[in-house]
C-alpha cells in the first residue's frame, strides 16, 4: 500500500497521520474521487501544481498525495499563521512561513531551498481561491522557478471543491463530488528568441493549460481556449 511505503520511506508518522486524517474527515464529508495516481513520481525535486478554488483543496491534495509519493510536500504559507502550537504543526508538517508583504525573492529563494534539497514543493500557481470556480492567471513566480530549476512539474486539477466550500462559505456542502486527477509529468522551458517577460507568460499559460486539461469544462476559462487552439494547431497530434 502507498501509506507502507510512505512509512518505510521515512515520511514521519505525524505527517502520514495527518494525511489520513485529511482523507477521513474529506470522504465523511464528500464523494471523492480520485485519478491518475499512477503517474506520480516516486523520486527526484518535484514541483505539484494544482488550480485553487476551496480552503479544502490543500488537505485533498495532501491527504491523498502524501502517501502516493511517499515523501512530504512543502507549501508556503503565510508567516502570521505560524503561532504557538499551530506554528510547530505546520512547520512538523512542511509548511515554510513566507512574510505577508515579503519580496517575491524572499519566496522564490525559500522555494528554490526546497527543490535544492531534493524535495517536493506543493503550489496553488493562481496565489487564491477563485471567486468564480474559474481557473484565474498565474502568479509569473511560479514559471520562473520551474523553468529556471528544470525539475519535473506534477499538475493536478481539481473539480467541484467549490461547490462543497467555495470562497466565502463556512459550513460545506455535504456529500458534494470532489475530483483529484493527476496528470502526467512534464518540464518548462522558455523560449530563448522571445523578450524574457513574454517568454515567462508563455510558460505559465503551459502550466495553467496542463492544470486546466485535468478539471471539469466549467473550471477552465480562458486555459480552455488554450487547450483547443494546441490541439487544432497545424502539426499537433
Amino acid at each position: 500500500m502507498a501509506t507502507d511505503r510512505a512509512r518505510r520511506r521515512g515520511v514521519p508518522l505525524v505527517t502520514l497521520v495527518a494525511a489520513g486524517l485529511c482523507r477521513l474527515i474529506l470522504r465523511l464529508t464528500a464523494r471523492v474521487r480520485v485519478e491518475g495516481l499512477e503517474n506520480v513520481p516516486q523520486s527526484g525535486s518535484l514541483i505539484v501544481v494544482a488550480n485553487h478554488l476551496s480552503n479544502a483543496d490543500p488537505p485533498l491534495v495532501v491527504g491523498w498525495l502524501t502517501p502516493a509519493l511517499g515523501r512530504q510536500l512543502h507549501i508556503l504559507a503565510k508567516e502570521a499563521i505560524f503561532v504557538g502550537p499551530i506554528g510547530w504543526f505546520l512547520r512538523s508538517q512542511g509548511v515554510t512561513p513566507v512574510r505577508a508583504g515579503g519580496s517575491d525573492l524572499e519566496a522564490y529563494r525559500s522555494a528554490r531551498a526546497v527543490l535544492e534539497r531534493g524535495d517536493v514543493l506543493c503550489i496553488f500557481p493562481e496565489g487564491t481561491r477563485s471567486a468564480t470556480g474559474v481557473m484565474g492567471d498565474p502568479k509569473p513566480g511560479v514559471a520562473m522557478l520551474a523553468t529556471r530549476s528544470a525539475v519535473s512539474i506534477l499538475p493536478v486539477g481539481i473539480s467541484g471543491s467549490d461547490r462543497f466550500l467555495g470562497r466565502g462559505k463556512r459550513v460545506p456542502r455535504f456529500r458534494t463530488l470532489i475530483t483529484l486527477r493527476v496528470g502526467q509529468p512534464f518540464t518548462l522551458s522558455t523560449d530563448p528568441s522571445v523578450a524574457r517577460r513574454a517568454a515567462i507568460s508563455a510558460a505559465s499559460d503551459e502550466l495553467m493549460r496542463q492544470i486546466a486539461a485535468l478539471v471539469d469544462e466549467r473550471h477552465r476559462g480562458r486555459f480552455g481556449q488554450l487547450k483547443l487552439d494546441m490541439d487544432n494547431a497545424p502539426g499537433v497530434e
